[in-house]
């Protein structure tokens, strides 16, 4: 599948996979920022995707985003939809800083990882429940 990549700073990195078997590719950020304790902030890509039609694009934290930042990202998981392609929608990392700390992030930072789904649409149809309720939040196991 070819994803097409619109470069809006000379700063912003083409992502790449990291390892033959990775599943997602990272996302860098361009510029320097701090996130104080409590706060948040979308850092930029510099980076417009053109996600082909019928996918997704899914925004998750690296694994190395608490251990390495003490950072959150702020939506938990982004979703990138193939419309959001113009010029200036910019895919952003969204981060949340949890701590008691401001962190500092350096331009170049991995912070964020991708992947590119294929994505059915539903069609929805009212109608009695399908089966039996199983008892709620938890009732598979202790």
């Amino acid at each position: 599948m070819k994803v097409r990549i619109t470069k809006l700073d000379p700063r912003a990195v083409i992502p790449e996979y990291q390892t033959a078997g990775a599943a997602a590719f990272d996302l860098h950020v361009i510029e320097n920022a701090v996130v104080g304790p409590g706060g948040a902030a979308f850092l930029r890509t510099g980076l417009v995707f053109g996600i082909p039609e019928d996918h997704v694009m899914l925004i998750m934290a690296r694994s190395s985003l608490y251990k390495k930042f003490g950072l959150q990202l702020a939506n938990q998981i982004g979703v990138l939809d193939a419309d959001y392609c113009g010029p200036e929608d910019e895919c952003h990392v969204y981060v949340y800083n949890p701590g008691d700390a401001s962190v500092e992030i350096k331009a170049g930072a991995r912070l964020a990882q991708a992947i590119v789904l294929k994505r059915d649409r539903v069609t929805f149809e009212e109608g009695p429940a399908l089966g039996p309720s199983r008892g709620g939040w938890g009732s598979t196991g202790v």
